[in-house]
């Protein structure tokens, strides 16, 4: 987390610029003329353009970016907000994975500790983010579903040659089994397999 907090010097009307936000068009970029546009033009209002921006909603030159498009989302808007929360404020949650459950009177000393502002202006930071989280929902949690990986199945093996086949041996004999292996040359002429198996039954008729 930025040592930089931002804050609002007064948060009354925090939660209905949020709410003007929901409502409004995305702007080419959140300009003062922009937050006056939404009905809201108290000097004490705009240092919302460096939360937002604290927020990841809004890049260096007040464009707005993905997180501030799907905060447009009513549906949705809460949990979105509550999930930039807990990213700009990574180190409040590590220290306490419930901060947003706690009062800005209990949160001021941390964010003076981790700041080093004084104190009226740490319980400006904590009285903010007390505010913010008030406004977000943290009960739903983003959930992605994986697909089981499909069981693999082990290669099947080949199928092994069928065994020679047997001859009749006569009881009392002992009996040899030969097996012939031809090897025929890679070739359309069928009179060269017709020379080789005439050789063939030539010689074993011998």
């Amino acid at each position: 987390m930025e040592q930089d907090v931002p804050y609002m010097p007064s948060t009354k009307n925090l939660h209905a610029i949020l709410d003007a936000i929901q409502r409004a068009a995305v702007p080419e970029a959140f300009t003062v003329d922009f937050l006056k546009d939404l009905g809201f033009t108290s000097s004490s209002d705009r240092p919302i353009t460096k939360l937002l921006k604290f927020l990841g909603m809004l890049d260096s030159a007040n464009r707005p970016q993905t997180p501030y498009r799907e905060f447009l989302d009513n549906t949705k808007a809460k949990s979105i907000l509550a999930g930039r929360i807990r990213a700009a404020y990574d180190d409040l949650f590590t220290a306490d994975k419930n901060a947003h459950t706690k009062a800005a009177s209990v949160l001021k000393g941390w964010f003076r500790t981790k700041t080093g502002v004084g104190e009226k202006v740490a319980e400006k930071m904590a009285t903010t983010f007390r505010s913010l989280a008030q406004y977000a929902d943290f009960s739903a949690t983003p959930h992605v579903e994986s697909k089981p990986e499909p069981e693999k199945k082990p290669p099947t093996p080949p199928a092994a040659p069928p065994p020679a086949p047997k001859l009749p041996v006569p009881e009392g004999s002992f009996g040899l089994v030969y097996r012939i292996e031809i090897h025929l040359p890679d070739t359309q002429n069928i009179d060269t397999y017709r020379a080789i198996f005439r050789a063939l039954r030539e010689e074993l008729a011998r």
